[in-house]
């Protein structure tokens, strides 16, 4: 039996064992040190192992030894990536009592230029008559020229630009046959062969659909905008695929087309989709600095009536409006345009006007992710009543039509690129309207690029009304400024027409906007900004007002969440704006 005086230096033994430092038998400190350029030092430090592992004190003399031996093989291949391919590298190993210091010593030598380039497309591309030049385009347009300095990087994305021109207008199984790259270390200069086999011209065949039940075949062929035996677009594709995500039928849709050259005569189109259920709720809920908190509940239900007929019923409701609408959508009809009939009822209290209004509307539309076609034709009554003011009560039948463009980069992300919406309408008092009138109303977003990092936003916006005077016109034909999507700096809607204690709308508006942007990192941007603008009934009234401030940008996959702080230059108060997507 063990006495308790050994048991506790047997206890004190062992812990003396667990908090001892590690034996240092078998292992060594070092050092690593590097002398290169500033050019390709980043390149090196973040690439190399002797880099990676230079923190570890558990190596071995043998695995730092292996370490310094592979630095040198390592760094050259390095450096061939970045165009370097004559270098000069010295790796420095010595042992210093317990310690290793290691000088890597590296001299990248020139970098490599183009010196010729032979770019060759050919196949059945030769033989298309709506192709011709169309290889002596693609070689000109060939990225890296005589004299341009060559990369992995570059001759790897010269030649996935060259092939994605082919495969995504006609040519999905294009590849390349040869490419070489000969380099001359005398000379740091490259030679370059490619050639590229275009494969058969691709034409539409037949669409197969998986994935329907619910919904007629009517419905998913309707939206389609090309047909059999027409020419392979890639981008044809693309805008079917979003017509039918956007149709509010489908949850997911997928569209690709059968690459099997031996096919490409009559490539079968395949349709991947998966239906939203028959009926369906949707909730939702957010905050905005124009209106506070909000609140959203929709019903939808396909198959209303007929096979492919869409009813919804939406209600929202914030501090200042709320609405009740009911909308049915009827089948779309071939090349994309879409009937609808609805109902509407609304309120909303804004800077003491008070309005309600009950609407019917039938509505033709157009749509594509460039493009968006509306006519509406809206039968409506509304009371608009004024604080300290009188009750107007209005009825209107007008006809409307809006256009809307746009042509940037990415529409979550723009980064380059310009928006428009033009937008005409009016009614007349011979019928069903208290007041004849027409409108006018026009904006639009120019992205300026200045560098990488940097853009300018121009935005502006104008309306007009022409009638004897605004009583008599719903409030939606009058024009009111102000808030997050107006001029900052200023409550929504605030700058308009005084009437007793309320801002009404009135027949004039102007707004601009010139907003300077900055990157400073992938997620994160900055933003300084002046907007001017105002709204009156007479021109002599219309003087613009100024708000000016800076913000910050999140970049999110929904968009960039904005972030400003404004101040109105002429109450010289503050407000915070809170945005989502660019300002259009």
């Amino acid at each position: 039996m063990i006495s308790r005086t050994v048991q506790i230096a047997l206890l004190l033994a062992a812990l003396a064992c667990c908090f001892a430092p590690p034996s240092l038998a078998g292992q060594a400190g070092w050092q690593v040190a590097l002398e290169a350029p500033e050019d390709v030092r980043p390149l090196l430090e973040e690439h190399l192992d002797v880099f990676r592992y230079r923190k570890r004190d558990d190596l071995d003399e043998e695995i730092i030894a292996r370490l310094a031996a592979q630095a040198a093989e390592d760094a050259r291949a390095l450096l061939a990536t970045a165009g370097h391919f004559s270098p000069d590298i010295r790796v420095d190993s010595r042992r210093e009592g317990a310690l290793t210091r290691m000088l890597i010593v590296v001299q990248p030598g020139p970098r490599a230029t183009v010196a010729t380039a032979d770019v060759r497309v050919s196949g059945a591309i030769d033989s298309e008559s709506t192709d011709a030049g169309r290889p002596e385009r693609l070689g000109r347009r060939w990225r890296l020229r005589p004299g341009a300095t060559f990369t992995q990087a570059d001759w790897d994305g010269a030649k996935q630009v060259l092939l994605r021109d082919l495969q995504l207008d006609g040519y999905p199984a294009a590849r390349i046959s040869a490419s070489r790259a000969e380099v001359d270390p005398g000379t740091a200069g490259v030679d370059i062969t490619v050639t590229v086999d275009s494969g058969p011209l691709f034409r539409y065949g037949e669409v197969q659909i998986e994935g329907l039940e619910r919904y007629p075949r009517t419905l998913v062929d309707n939206l389609r905008r090309f047909h059999p035996g027409q020419r392979y677009h890639y981008e044809d594709l693309l805008r079917y695929q979003s017509a039918l995500q956007s149709s509010g039928f489908f949850s997911s849709a997928s569209v690709d087309i059968d690459s099997d050259p031996g096919n490409a005569a009559a490539a079968t189109v395949r349709v991947l989709l998966t239906e939203y259920p028959a009926m369906k709720i949707d909730l939702g809920a957010g905050i905005s600095t124009d209106n506070g908190p909000r609140g959203e509940a929709s019903f939808t239900r396909h198959n209303t009536f007929r096979p492919g007929w869409q009813s919804i019923t939406r209600l929202r409701a914030d501090l200042k409006e709320q609405s009740l609408n009911s909308e049915l959508a009827l089948l779309p009809e071939p090349g994309g345009w879409r009937n609808r009939l609805g109902v509407e009822a609304s309120r909303s209290d804004i800077k003491d006007l008070e309005v309600r209004r009950l609407g019917l509307i039938a509505q033709r539309s157009w749509r594509s992710p460039e493009r968006e076609l509306d006519w509406a034709l809206k039968l409506q009554t509304e009371e608009q009543s004024p604080t300290a003011g009188s009750v107007d009560n209005i009825d209107a039948l007008t006809l409307n039509h809006s256009w809307t463009r746009r042509r940037v980069d990415d529409l979550l992300r723009p980064r380059r690129g310009h928006m428009i919406n033009l937008q005409l309408g009016g009614a007349s008092a011979s019928l069903l309207s208290t007041r004849s009138f027409a409108r006018a109303y026009g904006r639009g977003l120019y992205i300026l690029p200045l560098s990488r990092r940097d853009r300018l936003h121009l935005r502006g916006e104008a309306g007009a009304v022409w009638s004897d005077e605004r009583k008599g016109i719903p409030s939606e034909f009058l024009f009111r400024a102000g808030g997050d999507q107006s001029v900052r700096g200023y409550d929504y809607q605030s700058l308009g027409v005084r009437e007793g204690s309320a801002i009404v709308g009135g027949r004039l508006l102007t707004a601009a906007t010139l907003e300077y942007q900055r990157d400073l990192t992938r997620e994160w941007g900055a933003a300084v900004f002046i907007d001017a603008g105002n709204a009156a009934d007479r021109r002599s009234d219309l003087r613009p007002v100024y708000g000016y401030g800076f913000g910050v940008r999140w970049i999110t996959p929904a968009g960039s969440l904005n972030l400003d702080l404004a101040r109105g230059h002429e109450t010289g108060q503050f407000r915070i704006h809170f945005t989502l997507g660019a300002r259009f």
